[in-house]
């Protein structure tokens, strides 16, 4: 099988912080591992030449998005990854909805929505501060769900609270509220042309986008 254009053009190119940047920058969007089902997925571990990169980027992936670099994202099949600041409102435009509109369909659980409120209302908020606002059965689950606000584009973390065993943890916001200006632009945009964008970028990198990766990767929902 054929390698994609990104993967010859990019493989042993990563090595630090500034290699990241440039290699999402250049593809786009990625994922930190490769994804076994879609190997022709831009990964930053096929640019490292690596199996497994999220232990070599585990900081990367924080420092780069809360400098506003790169944007930090579980959106592809639900694995970390980055979308180019330049890419991200055709990504918010393609995958992304308001959050009233998500709740108003029930496309959000119940539990999410309320730690979506929570930090609206007191946000910026550390993880662990807003699981002690919930119920304590809820507060098992509330990574899960931050994750899920997180890929539709409705939370991101914003910082650390600690890089120590014992203090390393997120600090979170609403994704509209710390880039502001990203969410205009993708109310321009509109759902359709950013999907048609995304997937002619992809295609020119050698992506395969066929109906599965729109779904599980791309999380596009009808």
């Amino acid at each position: 099988m054929a390698l994609p254009g990104w993967h010859e053009r990019h493989q042993h190119t990563v090595h630090s912080e500034e290699d990241v940047v440039r290699f999402v920058n250049a593809v786009g969007c990625c994922t930190v591992n490769a994804l076994e089902r879609y190997p022709d997925f831009p990964s930053v571990a096929v640019a490292m030449g690596e199996a497994e990169a999220l232990w070599h980027a585990w900081f990367w992936k924080d420092d780069l998005h809360i400098a506003k670099r790169l944007y930090y994202t579980r959106l592809f099949a639900g694995r970390p990854g980055f979308i180019a600041l330049d890419w991200l409102p055709a990504f918010i435009a393609g995958s992304g909805a308001a959050a009233d509109e998500l709740f108003l369909l029930g496309a959000v659980p119940a539990e999410a929505q309320a730690l979506y409120r929570l930090v609206e209302e007191r946000g910026p908020l550390a993880s662990r501060a807003l699981k002690t606002l919930l119920p304590p059965d809820a507060r098992k689950a509330a990574t899960g769900h931050l994750w899920e606000l997180e890929r539709r584009f409705l939370v991101t973390k914003t910082g650390l609270t600690g890089r120590e065993r014992g203090t390393y943890g997120y600090i979170w916001d609403l994704a509209d509220r710390w880039l502001p200006d990203a969410f205009p632009a993708a109310d321009r945009l509109k759902r359709a042309p950013a999907r048609e964008q995304i997937t002619a970028h992809l295609e020119a990198l050698g992506v395969t986008v066929n109906a599965k990766l729109r779904e599980r990767v791309l999380k596009w929902e009808e």
